[in-house]
């Protein structure tokens, strides 16, 4: 029995020695199998195998649009209940002077488109309307259909009456009226690049000329009259004249304001176009106030994996 007590001593100690022998003889480039395997990142880098974040776009607005000044207008969009009461043909020595004292008891604005020769032969009447705030444009020399001349009578009417004008006024007209609405596109850029001459149509027509009677000329420009209009009026016709106080005071208590031609123009043009949508912003998303708290990053940028030991064989 004391033999083998001896022996197995022997023995584990011997075993005892081999493995403190096997632990000293680990290559130091292998790690063991129960230290951590630490991973360092680079700030910056990217894992392999995973694709970089793209950049956030970034969200840039559109201009709004510009509005194009047309050379001719019948009516003014976007302007409220504001509108232009024109009387064409004159002046007229008697008519145009009675039609100054209606205007001007009412606070009512208007342009004139005179005809070249009565404006020469009456410019004291012309200077009259634009010192009470009136507007004075070129209705041609003698009135004739301006779309059937040819080029030289053509440029006759318009710088006739033109220097009639400034001969009054001290400065020459920037609107014109052809007499019957004899235009087309040509003649109208032309009227514009070449005499700085913007053309006057209209969408109220009581057709005054034709119908002498007073309560007609009221009740149609009540009826067609609405905010931007342009009404076409005639200041030779005594029923037209007659028409006008109990016409401006109609439309006055309808809350209509009046302007001239070149100032419904201007504030239609002070009238932006629709701007396109607002832009979404684009950027990284914020996080809510009642989500989790986010863990605390490992220091160094380093991630730990952690290796399980084997299980000693018994």
């Amino acid at each position: 029995m004391k033999v083998r007590s001896n022996w197995a001593a022997i023995a584990a100690t011997l075993l005892s020695l081999a493995a403190c022998q096997s632990s000293h003889t680990q290559t130091a480039g292998s790690p063991s199998l129960d230290q951590p395997v630490s991973l360092s990142l680079t700030p910056g880098s990217t894992p392999s195998g995973s694709s970089p974040a793209s950049p956030s776009p970034t969200a840039t607005a559109s201009p709004i649009p510009r509005k194009s000044a047309p050379f001719s207008y019948n009516n003014v969009p976007g302007v409220g209940r504001t509108i232009a009461i024109t009387f064409d043909d004159g002046p007229s020595a008697k008519l145009t002077p009675q039609l100054l004292d209606i205007l001007k008891a009412r606070g009512v604005k208007a342009t004139f488109f005179v005809v070249g020769q009565n404006a020469a032969e009456y410019p004291d009447i012309l200077k009259r309307a634009v010192a009470e705030g009136h507007e004075i444009g070129n209705h041609s020399w003698s009135h004739l259909q301006l779309n059937r001349l040819g080029d030289a009578a053509l440029t006759a009417q318009i710088e006739k009456t033109n220097a009639a004008i400034k001969a009054a006024i001290g400065h020459d007209p920037v609107v014109m009226r052809p007499p019957y609405g004899a235009t087309n596109a040509k003649l109208d850029r032309r009227f514009n690049e070449q005499w700085g001459l913007k053309v006057i149509i209209w969408d109220v027509d009581p057709l005054d000329w034709k119908y002498r009677n007073s309560a007609r000329v009221q009740n149609t420009i009540l009826s067609q009259t609405k905010p931007g209009s342009i009404i076409l009026v005639h200041d030779i016709h005594p029923t037209s004249v007659a028409a006008m106080p109990a016409t401006l005071d109609a439309l006055l208590a309808k809350g209509y304001k009046f302007v001239t031609v070149s100032e419904l123009i201007a504030m239609g043009e002070e009238t932006p176009a629709t701007p396109p949508p607002a832009p979404t912003p684009v950027g990284p998303a914020t996080p809510s106030p009642s989500s989790s708290p986010v863990p605390a990053a490992t220091p160094a940028n380093s991630i730990t994996v952690p290796s399980s030991s084997p299980t000693p064989t018994p």
